[in-house]
């Protein structure tokens, strides 16, 4: 444990081990004594080897409870099989079967990622394009609420096993595309434009480049988040927040407003 990141955490105390992800046997002896397993590696068809192969070594250890790589999209809501979410499906399906006891953390889209013109707003020429209605309603969620929601998560299943759900949906934010067109003209000062598009062409395009296997998984993926957010699958209004942190008792939200204005530039 050489990196400077490696090094921050042990001086907090934090115990770091160098891991084989080949090794089962050399993951299990690492993982022993542990109860809880959060995998945090980027869920892509390239890395379902070693999420399996820590799924394995969990169960022999003697781990009990598993958090899957699994923050972003509900796969359950999803009505079209795409590599990245049969992928993370699939790996839920191996932990289950395995007789870890797991609870999918599902995010929506990051609130640090979503600002870009290829999911829909474009700051620098002050344009939302929206697939659909404007009233779509989708959530954000920062990544900072992503690990208090972790920790927390973990917190109620080692109070009460039992009142942690099996997929456990968050949000930091829930707005529609009219209100955060609103929020960025505020911020910048300037009107921006709102621009549609018609949802049932936009899916019938985006079913035709569905990735095959093998295929780059990542070179229209966001397509497809785009399409999730106006088929209604970003939406979290109705969402577990209150279940990990009842009236923001143990963290604050982020919000969308106090991310732009945090960020804007001119």
């Amino acid at each position: 444990a050489t990196s400077d990141a490696a090094k921050a955490l042990i001086a907090r105390g934090v115990k770091v081990v160098e891991i084989d992800t080949q090794n089962v046997d050399h993951l299990a002896e690492a993982l022993k004594g542990a109860d809880v397993f959060v995998d945090a590696i980027v869920s892509t068809p390239d890395t379902a080897a070693a999420s399996s192969n820590f799924i394995k070594a969990a169960a022999k250890s003697g781990v009990e409870f598993y958090i899957p790589s699994d923050f972003g999209f509900d796969y359950q809501r999803i009505d079209f099989q795409h590599p990245l979410w049969e992928g993370k499906r699939a790996i839920v399906e191996e932990a289950i079967k395995a007789g870890l006891r797991v609870a999918r953390i599902s995010v929506s889209a990051f609130l640090e990622n979503s600002f870009n013109p290829a999911l829909g707003f474009d700051v620098a020429n002050s344009t939302v394009n929206v697939i659909g209605s404007a009233d779509n309603r989708f959530s954000f969620t920062s990544k900072v609420d992503i690990g208090f929601s972790v920790a927390s998560v973990i917190a109620l299943w080692i109070e009460n096993p039992s009142a942690v759900p099996h997929t456990v949906h968050v949000a930091s934010d829930t707005m529609t595309y009219g209100e955060v067109k609103e929020l960025l003209s505020k911020a910048y000062g300037r009107e921006f434009r709102l621009e549609t598009e018609d949802p049932i062409e936009v899916k019938k395009n985006a079913l035709a480049q569905l990735p095959k296997p093998g295929d780059n998984i990542w070179a229209t993926i966001l397509l497809y988040l785009r399409l999730l957010h106006a088929n209604g699958v970003g939406d979290h209004s109705v969402n577990h927040n209150e279940l990990i942190n009842p009236g923001e008792k143990y963290w604050r939200w982020k919000k969308t407003a106090g991310y732009i204005e945090e960020t804007k530039s001119a």
